[in-house]
């Protein structure tokens, strides 16, 4: 989902960024807990390039860490469209379009 203005991209990206900054940290830990051979892996390969064994660690994080961003930038994405669709209704409307949606989400799983 393309952002319509350059404001609503501005705040995506800025999200985006902050998501990552929040998010990412979390997700490396999850992964180095889950496979840390990746990040044995990884420093082994920084020391056969000649550079020094923490950067191996850097080889994995900073994919993960925009990965974990890359949600909110849909997240937010689906979240404007959705309020933009409803602009004239009030929050009761708004409540009880969200009730329907979540219903037929339960009903389709």
């Amino acid at each position: 989902m393309w952002p319509k203005t350059a404001k609503e991209a501005g705040v995506r990206f800025f999200v985006t960024i902050l998501f990552s900054a929040l998010m990412g940290p979390a997700l490396v830990v999850v992964v180095r807990n889950w496979m840390p051979g990746l990040f044995d892996s990884a420093r082994a390969v920084a020391v056969l390039y000649g550079s020094d064994p923490a950067l191996g660690f850097l080889f994995i994080a900073a994919p993960l860490m925009v990965a974990a961003g890359l949600p909110a930038w849909w997240v937010l994405g689906a979240t404007v469209r959705w309020f933009d669709k409803r602009r004239d209704k009030d929050i009761g409307e708004l409540a009880r379009d969200m009730a329907a949606t979540v219903k037929d989400v339960r009903g389709g799983l």
